[in-house]
């Protein structure tokens, strides 16, 4: 009994496609042994399922590029990142700081207090730390730079920037802050600075609580650390309990005001907590 046509057309294409006529035989005698239409049945559904698949794993591949190349476009177009580029800082949240800094006069810039230090918590990469390094920077009788103590933490190593005492660890840990101690050589804290965040876990209500947990860490840190008359910045992410924790800044500084700095993007429902004066 003849081959139906649909084999027909599969041992033909197998035959154009090696150039062998074996190929045509050893195709027909699986064929004679085998029911015809069981193997049609399973192979179509079988390639129905591969081109679903294969379909499916380019479309993911397909939107995984789209999103970094808009990433990249994002960047390129970025005015703030090709000032960090130009002015030689580590990120684009620099900038965020020094309008900060400018609008709240957070540091000295004369000679008056050199001897205020600066604690940067979560300071990888470096940004933030340069920032102050700079605004800090005075020149002493021999005309030699001198930068104030300015002493960064953060859990993931950082390249050294000059003037700042980096220390690996957790701002938390006892160790850590035998080290912090040290470092301040009995110098008084003026400033207190984290522009961390905690690891995303994609819903905003549980990042922005743990943002809020994040601020209130510092919060002790700089309760233990920082001196009377002292200042500190707080990130923190909109939709969780600012408000508590407005009130409670409240009650340890003179004044405490939200901002959103240019630098920060639009779209992103960060902000920052400048407190101003240590009460106690």
């Amino acid at each position: 009994m003849p081959l139906p046509p649909i084999f027909q057309k599969t041992i033909l294409r197998t035959a154009c496609t090696h150039d062998g006529w074996s190929v045509v035989s050893r195709t027909a005698a699986i064929l004679r042994n085998t029911r015809g239409n069981t193997l049609v049945g399973r192979s179509a559904h079988a390639n129905q399922q591969q081109c679903r698949a294969m379909s499916s794993s380019k479309k993911k591949k397909k939107k995984k590029g789209g999103s970094s190349h808009r990433y990249m476009e994002r960047q390129l177009r970025d005015p703030f990142v090709k000032r960090a580029q130009a002015e030689q800082f580590r990120a684009r949240s620099s900038f965020k700081l020094i309008e900060l800094i400018d609008k709240h006069q957070l540091v000295p810039t004369n000679n008056n207090d050199t001897g205020m230090c600066v604690v940067d918590c979560g300071a990888a990469p470096g940004g933030w730390s340069q920032v102050v390094a700079q605004k800090m920077a005075v020149a002493d009788t021999s005309g030699a730079l001198q930068l104030p103590r300015i002493v960064a933490i953060d859990l993931l190593p950082m390249p050294p920037v000059p003037g700042v005492h980096f220390i690996q660890g957790d701002f938390l840990d006892p160790a850590t802050k035998r080290q912090v101690v040290a470092a301040l050589d009995n110098r008084r804290v003026g400033l207190v600075l984290s522009d961390m965040a905690p690891p995303f876990t994609g819903h905003h209500s549980v990042d922005a609580d743990r943002t809020m947990n994040l601020c209130d860490d510092v919060g002790a840190f700089a309760d233990e650390f920082l001196a009377k008359g002292g200042s500190m910045v707080l990130k923190f992410f909109m939709g969780g309990h600012e408000s508590e924790m407005r009130g409670r800044l409240r009650q340890a500084f003179r004044k405490v005001v939200v901002e959103k700095p240019e630098a920060s993007r639009k779209q992103s429902s960060e902000q920052y907590l400048v407190c101003i004066d240590k009460l106690t």
